[in-house]
């Protein structure tokens, strides 16, 4: 295991230097952990990479991974309406806030050319997939090599399952960490809360709530002043994430 311990976000130039040295660690069949502006995260781009994120995290075969994206994924590979494309661009590009979106895409799109059927299959459900957008510097600069390169990068929270999400790479597991070939520290995450969720998924073209993440409540005043639309609070009580 490499570990790149800049001890908080870096300049734009290293940020850039530390995408590119992931990349490559990725796409040669390597698993990262990347520090994300909403958890600590693990990541892959290759079949035995995403095999490999299972069995460290212990995740459950039933769960797929969700898979780096932006703006210029979103709109090119899946297939929505101009309203939905419409919130998804208030909340990540107008709003700056971070978004996990599930919805149908187009599997013959030339971003999937090169993915291997076996990380593609842990990383859709029933034609649909979750694409995770606007989740920092070092999120966006991945994800643009990844369209430009059609290598697409699938994985989850840096976690073992069940446990939350880390925003401190001291707080992801010691097992976890030393099964991966790099590992960044960027310090604390910027969306660090008490809940010890990650990004808020929506559903579309549904508009449902699949998890109630760190940033939702200002997610969901946006969209109630946007949109006219009141998306189902966070529970109460019980789990947070339907996902």
């Amino acid at each position: 295991m490499e570990l790149i311990n800049r001890g908080a976000e870096p300049d734009l130039v290293t940020v850039r230097l530390d995408a590119k040295k992931a990349f490559q660690s990725m796409i040669s069949g390597g698993v990262a952990v990347l520090p994300l502006s909403v958890s600590y995260a693990i990541f892959a781009n290759t079949a035995h990479g995403i095999e490999r994120i299972y069995k460290l995290k212990n995740r459950p075969q039933t769960k797929p991974n969700g898979v780096i994206g932006n703006w210029d994924i979103f709109s090119d590979v899946f297939m929505t309406e101009g309203r939905d494309r419409d919130l998804v661009r208030c909340l990540t590009l107008d709003n700056d806030l971070p978004l996990s979106v599930v919805a149908p895409f187009n599997p013959h799109h030339d971003w999937l050319r090169t993915v291997e059927f076996g990380a593609l299959r842990r990383s859709t459900k029933a034609l649909t997939m979750d694409l995770l957008m606007h989740a920092g510097p070092l999120h966006d600069e991945l994800a643009r090599m990844s369209l430009e390169s059609a290598k697409p990068l699938m994985g989850s929270s840096a976690n073992l399952s069940g446990s939350g999400s880390k925003f401190r790479l001291e707080d992801v597991q010691e097992s976890l960490r030393q099964g991966c070939d790099l590992v960044l520290d960027y310090g604390t995450s910027r969306y660090i809360n008490a809940m010890q969720m990650g990004s808020t998924i929506i559903e579309l073209p549904s508009w449902k709530i699949l998890r109630w993440g760190g940033c939702f409540e200002e997610q969901a005043r946006l969209v109630q002043k946007h949109f006219g639309v009141s998306l189902e609070p966070r529970p109460a009580s019980g789990p947070w994430t339907l996902v």
